[in-house]
This record gives structure tokens, sequence and C-alpha cells, in this order.
């Protein structure tokens, strides 16, 4: 699985096991069987990804964060970039009072904790996210 050009900061499979998300200057979702890429993220260098998955996989969702922001992607939701090609549309955005600190950001259900680099800890609520 090749497409990133840049050196990878982090991978996840989803809770299926179906998909690999895999994420550097961009995030990319792979199809575990075909090897093939399947979604293509764009917006930043992503220091976070976790995968959020219901029973099928049109249910996944992927959360990210950069900076001081934490996105919430639907991996079955589509948009064209800028090349003509399909790239996968944010369904949430969040903005933490401080830069969000690497691997602190946990989601149960449908509630979301970010833990900050200078202390601050959110809690945030994403109903759609609930099974």
């Amino acid at each position: 699985m090749t497409g990133h050009s840049t050196m990878l900061t982090r991978v996840a499979f989803s809770h299926d096991g179906a998909q690999v998300v895999s994420t550097a200057n961009s995030l990319r979702v792979w199809d575990v069987a075909s090897g093939r890429q399947v979604r293509h993220f764009e917006g930043g260098r992503f220091a976070l990804v976790e995968c959020v998955s219901g029973e099928y996989k049109q249910d996944c969702y992927v959360i990210t964060t950069c900076r001081d922001t934490l996105r919430i992607c639907k991996v079955g939701t589509e948009q064209q970039d800028a090349e003509g090609g399909a790239a996968a549309a944010y369904v949430a955005c969040f903005r933490a009072p401080q830069h969000i600190a690497y691997d602190a950001v946990r989601c149960v259900g449908a509630k979301i904790i970010v833990g900050c680099k200078k202390g601050a800890v959110c809690i945030l609520s994403a109903p759609f996210l609930a099974a």
C-alpha cells in the first residue's frame, strides 16, 4: 500500500479489520483484501487517527487531530477533490482551547475525550457516533 509522499505518522485497523487507515501529510483508507486505496482525506498534517466503526463499513468514522482541531470523517461520504478524484467529507469539526496532545483522544460511543498539551481536558458529544 503506497501513496503518501512523506513519512507516515500513524496507522490503524478499522474495528472489523477490513480496512487500514494511514496518515502523514494526508489520510488514506485502504482495503486490506485488495491493498487498494478506497478513500483519501486532505487538510493538514494528521497527528492522530482512530477508527470508530459500526457494524457495517458504511458506518465507519475516522477521528483525526491537527493542532487544536479535531475532525470526524465518515468513510462512506465522498466529495470531489481538486484533481477530480474522490475525497472524504468531514462531518464534524471541534476546536480545542489548546493544541491537542498526540495520542490523547479516546472515543466511547458518542463521547470523545480530548487531552491538550497544556493540561486542558475536553469532553465532546457526537451523537451520530452512537451505535
